[in-house]
């Protein structure tokens, strides 16, 4: 998530620059030969920051559904170690039964381990 919002502060902060560097450069008249070298650069800068553009909204879009697909696969792991979670309790719950029902017949066969020993 970090990485998107890192994405959207560069992409905002060059379209800044784009307009800064637009309204700063002094505009020439259209007859004159630097106007068609002077826009030509601005045309070249400009397209070189939508190409930058389009490329990190790719990369942003990309993080997107793989944040998506994280998402996604965390809430399976969480859905499958709540399962599994439950099925050790289960078994926890079990085992004492059972181990309270081997003290029982311990507690029943003792008396008569003992009075067979004396008899």
């Amino acid at each position: 998530m970090q990485d998107i919002i890192d994405l959207e502060r560069r992409i905002t902060a060059a379209l800044e620059r784009i307009g800064k560097s637009v309204k700063d450069r002094p505009v020439a008249l259209p007859d004159a030969g630097a106007a068609t070298t002077s826009g030509g650069g601005l045309q070249d800068l400009l397209d070189e920051e939508r190409m930058a553009n389009a490329q990190l909204q790719e990369r942003l879009r990309i993080l997107i559904d793989r944040e998506a697909a994280l998402a996604a696969e965390l809430a399976d792991l969480t859905a499958r170690n709540d399962a599994l979670t439950r099925d050790l309790a289960a078994l926890q719950a079990e085992r004492q039964a059972e181990s309270s029902q081997i003290t029982d017949i311990v507690a029943a066969l003792n008396p008569l381990i003992e009075e067979a020993r004396h008899a």
